[in-house]
């Protein structure tokens, strides 16, 4: 139930057009009109409804982060009370006015973990009632990392002289983890990493390159952590996922915004509006 908010006395129920999907008496949306706009939505056979599981809204305030209401991330058991939603059975929308608009899977993104307001007091006070949704980088999201890391694993070569850069893409999470969650004394990899690995499978980082950045779509995404050795192979690279640490960043460095220093969220949301076509990493 969709409610409007009554200045004159409590919230008051309005009827919802389920063969429009929208809210009875308003107006539909152009397409992109409202680009920041998102959809919660919950898997299990979604796609047999026009509505694609919609359970709530939400808005991007950055490219991997959705805003929306605390009491969204809790759903209703058949005893009548309440649970933490589960990642795995949810998926967020964006990028389209229609729900039905969700072929292309630049528009869709699963969850990778979300965050309620501390001081969130849940149902009926709806207190602090606000929490932000972090969604998993999508696979294959074209990437770029530089740095002056030795040129071979040679002893004598420490670093390079010249800032060298090489293409990387986002590999798919579960196969990275896959890859290194079963090799004796390599690291598990958890949500606070994302991998990494080259086009051309012959660039990779070496000695003095830890601690390189990965810029994705304009987006600081990820730290080198652990690299190839300098050896040419298909294996990914590690990276500590930036996103996951910006209330440490923003702690020690008083930053408004870690990814664009300086710029207020209204710039950010007025570049999404001009930039977003797709859902972005």
């Amino acid at each position: 139930m969709l409610l409007d908010c009554n200045p004159y006395g409590s919230a008051v129920p309005l009827d919802v057009d389920e063969q429009s999907n929208r809210i009875s008496g308003g107006g539909y949306a152009a397409n992109l009109q409202f680009p920041f706009m998102a959809s919660l939505q919950r898997i299990f056979n979604n796609q047999a409804v026009p509505t694609r599981g919609h359970r709530c809204g939400g808005a991007l305030i950055t490219f991997q982060h959705v805003l929306t209401a605390a009491s969204c991330l809790y759903e209703w058991n058949a005893d009548g009370t309440r649970s933490p939603i589960s990642t795995a059975n949810y998926r967020v929308f964006a990028g389209a006015h229609q729900l039905t608009n969700d072929t292309s899977a630049d528009r869709v993104r699963t969850i990778l973990q979300y965050t309620e307001h501390p001081e969130y007091l849940g149902i009926p006070s709806y207190l602090n009632d606000i929490g932000v949704i972090t969604l998993n980088p999508r696979d294959d999201l074209s990437c770029t990392v530089a740095g002056w890391g030795a040129l071979n694993n040679n002893p004598t070569s420490l670093a390079s002289v010249d800032l060298k850069f090489a293409a990387k893409y986002i590999y798919n999470q579960e196969m990275c983890t896959n890859v290194y969650n079963t090799q004796h004394g390599m690291p598990n990899i958890r949500n606070t990493m994302v991998c990494a690995a080259s086009y051309d499978i012959v660039s990779s980082g070496c000695v003095s390159d830890e601690g390189n950045p990965l810029i994705c779509d304009g987006v600081l995404t990820g730290i080198l952590a652990l690299h190839g050795n300098c050896a040419a192979s298909s294996y990914p690279e590690i990276y500590t996922r930036v996103n996951n640490y910006t209330s440490f960043i923003r702690g020690v460095t008083g930053s408004a915004n870690t990814f664009t220093p300086g710029a207020s969220i209204f710039i950010l949301l007025t570049l999404t509006q001009m930039a977003f076509a797709s859902l972005l990493s």
